[in-house]
């Protein structure tokens, strides 16, 4: 990463465009992943569809706000149990529809949806692997 695209604290942003994306300026992004049902969320996300996405991308913005005078910073922001935080949802289908414009191939929005959910997903998987007992006990009940 170039110097200066630190935060005050050390942290670097999760990516960075080697050309300019929009207005001149290069992108930054960051991303994060919130749990749905984390304790600390359940009573925002059970009230309002993607409460704890929206909060981590006004988080995210906030911890990078110094970059935003020589970058375009989106933060990206999605839940375990699959909702979007609105700047991440336009930014994937913005790359979705380029890449379908490059490529000729319309389903490539579906397509990079397909494999951030599945990414998620695995990420569920080993999340809730590791809460659980030996596997090789589970065996058994599993392959009935």
């Amino acid at each position: 990463m170039p110097p200066g695209l630190s935060r005050r604290d050390g942290k670097r942003p999760d990516g960075l465009t080697l050309f300019p994306w929009s207005g001149g300026k290069n992108l930054v992004w960051d991303f994060t992943c919130r749990d749905t049902l984390a304790p600390s969320h359940i009573a925002g996300t059970s009230r309002e569809i993607a409460k704890a996405a929206k909060e981590a991308e006004i988080a995210k913005s906030t911890l990078y706000n110094d970059l935003v005078s020589q970058y375009d910073m989106v933060p990206v922001a999605v839940e375990t149990l699959g909702c979007w935080g609105p700047s991440g949802l336009k930014f994937i289908k913005d790359i979705g529809s380029r890449i379908a414009a490059v490529t000729g191939e319309k389903r490539s929005k579906f397509f990079l949806f397909q494999a951030i959910s599945m990414a998620i997903q695995r990420g569920n998987v080993i999340s809730v692997l590791g809460t659980t007992p030996d596997s090789k006990k589970l065996d058994e009940i599993l392959y009935l």
